[in-house]
Formats: structure tokens, C-alpha cells, sequence
């Protein structure tokens, strides 16, 4: 997929992981368990190469909600204009952007179309950052398709671009070798499963059939923001442990408009304290 390159820029980016960002790499790693899962699923969905899940990190460092200084949200540093371009909704109670399915999708759709305009993969991952009206014109100074020839054409961010892609990469795959450990969430932030909700749901209604905490049906959502998931006629993403899933979908079946009742909606549990909550207990 990528022509990787080991040349001092690419060195150097690694060099930093391992030095002064271990740390950060390791919390990244430790994300990865959540959210690459997720990615393969919309790769194998798409047809792309796997390694462009590496994208994402060297994006947001796999922080859902991460918001550069020019308005990109997201694990895939989408602008609002591209995101909705894309069919992410983004108003007062949502954000797709922060969703990791939707904007996952929205990702693939996006360098599908990349790689289809610019050709090599390090040119489509160029364009991720600058355009790819900025690579086309650069191809046509170089006359070349060659991303390393071609690089001294394009803004220096994007001509370190594709050296930090190949940084991460090596990490994300050798970080083994240089004694970094994966910090990992719990296991009911690695094992988790979505389902689309149509009708309107709250948090504290998750949160208490489930038994999780609301903090954790939060983190897992990062993309709604008033605490509950809007109605919708196309449906929203809801992602959550898959153990809890069984209630949750029992709970969903009361809510569908095709639900005949046989039995009232049973009360709902009182919500489970943070303090109280451990999750590898249960597996």
C-alpha cells in the first residue's frame, strides 16, 4: 500500500514516540483496542488497505472529540463542511464527527474518492491534509506520480505528512520491541458493539438498563451532546459493551412503534455508581 521509507524525517517522528511521547503512545495503543476494531470493519466494508487506519491516529491520536485550532473534530479531523458533505449531521444536539461508525464511513468514502483522483496511496493520504487540488498541481510541476519527488512541491506540513503516517505505523506495529506497554481501558471499552436507535433515548435510561454508569455510556458516545440520542428517521449509532447489549435490546423493543404490549414497560433500576462499577468482573 504505502512505499515506505526509512529517511531521517521518518526517523525523527519515531524517535519522538519513543522518547518524549512513550507515554502518549501508550495511551494510543490502548485506545486502539476500542476504536481499530471499528475501522477494519469500514475498511473490509470499502475495499481499502488496513494501514489506513493509521490515519486516525496520526489525526486525533484516536480521540473522538479531539478539535483542532481551525474547527476539525474528531477522530478523523473532519471540518464541518466536509463532515456534512459526507452525510455526517452536525447541529445543536449532534455531532457525527465524534461518532466513530459515521465518521469512520465518512473517512473511507473520502479516501476512496482520494485515491481514485490522486492515485498512489501517499499521494491520497497527502491529500487528506492539503486537498487534492494542491497534489494534482504538484504532480503536474514534478511530472511525476512519485510522492517522495514530488514532496518539495507541496506546504511543509504536508510534505511531513506521509514520513509521520510511516512513524506510526512502525509504532503501531513494533512497539514491542522498544519496551512501550499498551495502557488499556477496560474490557467493556475493547468489547463493544452498536446498534441504530430511531426513537428518542436518554442517557440515564441507557445507563439504567444497562447497569453502567452514565460516565462510561458518555465516553462511549462523545457525539451527543445534550445527553441522549435524538430521534431519527435514518437512525443513530449507539456504542456500547456487547454484555449489556441483550438489555439494552429488550429495552429498545418497548420503544419500537410496531411494539404491541403484552407487559408494561418495567421500571426503570436505579443507576449504578462509578465507584461501584467493575467491569472486568464480569468477564
Amino acid at each position: 500500500m504505502i512505499q515506505t521509507r526509512y529517511n531521517t524525517t521518518v526517523e525523527s517522528y519515531i524517535k519522538k514516540y519513543l522518547s518524549g511521547n512513550a507515554r502518549l503512545a501508550s495511551r494510543i495503543l490502548g485506545r486502539a483496542s476500542t476504536y481499530f476494531p471499528i475501522f477494519d470493519e469500514y475498511l473490509d466494508e470499502h475495499k481499502l488497505p488496513q494501514d489506513l487506519k493509521f490515519l486516525a491516529v496520526l489525526e486525533s491520536a484516536l480521540v473522538p472529540k479531539a478539535t483542532s485550532p481551525v474547527g476539525a473534530v474528531g477522530l478523523w479531523q473532519f471540518m464541518a463542511a466536509t463532515g456534512r458533505g459526507y452525510g455526517l449531521t452536525i447541529d445543536e444536539e449532534i455531532d457525527e464527527r465524534s461518532c466513530p461508525h459515521n465518521s469512520t464511513d465518512a473517512a473511507m468514502k473520502y479516501l476512496a474518492k482520494a485515491y481514485e483522483r490522486c492515485g498512489p496511496w501517499e499521494l491520497a493520504l497527502a491529500s487528506y491534509n492539503c486537498g487534492a487540488g494542491t497534489i494534482t498541481r504538484a504532480m503536474k510541476r514534478a511530472r511525476t506520480e512519485d510522492y517522495w519527488k514530488i514532496s518539495q512541491y507541496l506546504p511543509r506540513e504536508t510534505r511531513n505528512f506521509v514520513p509521520a503516517f510511516i512513524a506510526v505505523a512502525y509504532i503501531v506495529n513494533y512497539y514491542h520491541l522498544h519496551e512501550i506497554e499498551p495502557n488499556f481501558p477496560s474490557l467493556d471499552m475493547q468489547l463493544t458493539e452498536a446498534v441504530k436507535v430511531y426513537n428518542e433515548v436518554d442517557f440515564t435510561a441507557i445507563a439504567a438498563v444497562t447497569g453502567l454508569p452514565i460516565e462510561v455510556v458518555n465516553e462511549l458516545n462523545p457525539a451527543y451532546k445534550k445527553g441522549k440520542v435524538p430521534a431519527s428517521e435514518k437512525g443513530h449509532y449507539i456504542l456500547l459493551p456487547k454484555r449489556v447489549m441483550p438489555a439494552f435490546d429488550e429495552y429498545l423493543s418497548f420503544l419500537r412503534p410496531d411494539y404491541v404490549p403484552t407487559v408494561p414497560m418495567p421500571e426503570l433500576p436505579a443507576l449504578v455508581d462509578t465507584s461501584a462499577y467493575r467491569p472486568d468482573e464480569f468477564y
